[in-house]
């Protein structure tokens, strides 16, 4: 009943029903309280006539004077000498005529009461009228006798005017009710202002209006040493504290996240109720799941994005490094031409809160592995070629020493040319190995533009009917640089556009200035690069087309010495392409190095 009123209502409601309770408890008491005032006042009223009657000399001068009294305020009022007989009745006379009959104080309790006490009183019917009276008699001495006075009132009126006194009493303790009410309400909102100030602060943040605990600023009125207002400062001060230690948690959380997103790892946390708690962005994507779809809901998800099979192994080794409470591993590997190589890694929370998984995409440690061993096996594969050539030969040579000198020269010459083939191997692979160890030292001044010249001028000069435009509005680009391999990465680029296009090749040279970076590109129309081979192309030992380049001499090196050489200058190299329209490779080159001035 009272859980859903305020402070000041419980008050006011106490108080009220309070006085219910009183008045119910105490109305019997007013009410015999007020017969005992109406029969006072009623014997108070027979006193004062009495003391009147007293002032008579003779008998009949006091029936004089009680006459006179007749209408005084009684109803009824008889005289009562020594000897019992009613010497004046205010009815009697006109009923009965003038002769009284005795009246004998035995038939009345009053007398008798009177008689006894000196005051008697006593409600009764009366015989005469039909009616109940309140009737009071009280003895009185005369000339040496005892006189007994006799009053009747009717009893109705006594009701009325005990009726009258009760609601007079409800009236006036309703009356000091509400005052009392009312300056209790007063008080009470004084003294609770405070505490309605404190509550009207902190309401807004508890409905998440505010997103930090505000101050409490108490009214003037409020002195330092109250009560509220050090109840104000404390508040004040644990909030303080408070919001300090949310800030410092926060600012743990997002550091903690940062470097969780900033992970190449994909980063799960569950509750114990397998309720994800934290996804990183690598887990988003490689699980298709969406960030704000998973938080506070369990890892589960559907649609043609979501990778159901590492979904359903996250989800297992979630729950079994749960339930066993150790450390347990996984792994996935899916795809057909291009497999993806997943680790998963998943450890319990301590307490039994949850676990977390982490996924691992090894798929690039992998690819280097199998790169590895397919440049082994290339290597192998050339220089065996050349290898068992000049071992062939040179047993020829040995086993005929009668060769016509025509064929010791054709032998010779094939000797060479796989010589040179080796020896162009070789010199690629310490070209590369020269590269990653490069020093600041070779970097110097030098002019862009007769460095790509250079390049076009050295690439023509193997493959004449090559058609490439060179367009420049700029005559002058300078910049810090290894001038010797960056024409090396240039002419790279020249000659694989050259050979992976039909004669004659068409490629054109653009170069100019974006804020401080000078923009190369570089834009062919031969038989462009596979979509699933782009990301790749730059990678060690990867050739887009095996066969072919093989049988061009190519050992998947070229494009990893470009990039190499570019990200030695900081800069960056992008390749786009559509196949069977040629391909563009944009080469972005800082004119300042941070490291080197």
């Amino acid at each position: 009943m009272f859980s859903g009123l305020s402070f000041r209502k419980k008050i006011i409601l106490g108080q009220i029903i309070s006085f219910i309770i009183l008045i119910a408890i105490l109305f019997p008491l007013i009410e015999r309280f007020a017969a005992r005032l109406v029969r006072d006042s009623l014997i108070e009223s027979t006193s004062d006539l009495k003391d009147r009657l007293q002032k008579a000399g003779t008998e009949e001068e006091l029936i004089q004077s009680l006459k006179r009294q007749e209408y005084y305020s009684f109803f009824r009022m008889s005289l009562i000498n020594d000897k019992g007989l009613v010497i004046y009745d205010t009815h009697m006379g006109r009923l009965l005529g003038p002769q009284f009959q005795p009246y004998y104080h035995v038939e009345h309790n009053e007398v008798k009461e009177a008689l006894r006490t000196g005051v008697g009183y006593v409600i009764s019917k009366s015989d005469t009228f039909g009616g109940k009276f309140a009737y009071v008699a009280e003895t009185f001495p005369f000339q040496g006798k005892t006189y007994v006075l006799r009053t009747a009132f009717p009893y109705e009126e006594v009701l009325d005017l005990t009726g009258h006194f009760k609601l007079g009493v409800l009236i006036y303790s309703f009356v000091v009710l509400l005052f009392f009410n009312i300056l209790i309400w007063l008080i009470i909102s004084r003294f609770t202002q405070p505490i309605r100030s404190i509550i009207s602060a902190i309401t807004p943040y508890q409905q998440g209006e505010q997103a930090e605990l505000p101050e409490i600023i108490l009214p003037k009125t409020t002195g330092p040493k109250d009560e509220f207002q050090r109840l104000a400062s404390a508040f004040n001060s644990l909030s303080a504290r408070i919001q300090k230690q949310i800030n410092d948690l926060r600012t743990e959380r997002n550091e903690k996240e940062a470097i969780l997103e900033s992970l190449g790892e994909g980063v799960i946390a569950v509750n114990e109720k397998m309720e994800v708690l934290y996804i990183n962005f690598i887990a988003c994507k490689m699980l298709g799941l969406t960030r704000r779809n998973v938080i506070g809901h369990t890892l589960k998800g559907d649609g043609d994005k979501i990778h159901h099979e590492l979904l359903q192994k996250c989800q297992t080794l979630l729950t079994r490094s749960q339930q066993q409470g150790n450390i347990l591993t996984d792994s996935l590997a899916f795809g057909k031409e291009r497999k993806t190589y997943i680790d998963l890694i998943a450890a319990p929370k301590a307490h039994g809160m949850g676990a977390i998984i982490v996924l691992q995409d090894k798929t690039s440690h992998y690819r280097v592995l199998e790169m590895g061993k397919d440049f082994v096996a290339n290597a192998s594969h050339e220089l065996r070629t050349p290898i068992t050539i000049i071992k062939g030969y040179a047993e020829t040579l040995h086993d005929m020493p009668e060769l016509k000198p025509h064929q010791v020269a054709e032998i010779t010459e094939k000797i060479g040319r796989s010589c040179v083939r080796m020896e162009a191997l070789v010199n690629n692979l310490l070209r590369l190995a020269d590269i990653e160890n490069i020093t600041d030292s070779r970097f110097l001044d030098c002019n862009l533009i007769p460095l790509i010249e250079n390049s076009i001028h050295m690439v023509k000069s193997v493959h004449s009917e090559a058609l490439i435009e060179f367009d420049r509005s700029i005559d002058q680009i300078q910049l810090k640089a290894d001038s010797g391999l960056l024409e090396l990465a240039i002419t790279n680029i020249l000659e694989n556009a050259v050979k992976y296009s039909d004669p004659p090749a068409k490629i054109r040279i653009s170069v100019a200035i974006e804020d401080e970076d000078a923009i190369i590109e570089i834009a062919d129309k031969g038989r462009g690069i596979p979509a699933d081979d782009l990301p790749y192309i730059f990678e060690r030992f990867y050739r887009v087309d095996k066969t072919h380049s093989r049988r061009l001499g190519g050992a998947g090196l070229g494009l990893s010495i470009v990039k190499t050489i570019i990200s030695k200058h900081d800069g960056t190299i992008t390749a786009t392409s559509e196949l069977g329209k040629g391909a563009t490779f944009r080469i972005v080159l800082p004119l300042r190095h941070h490291n080197r001035f």
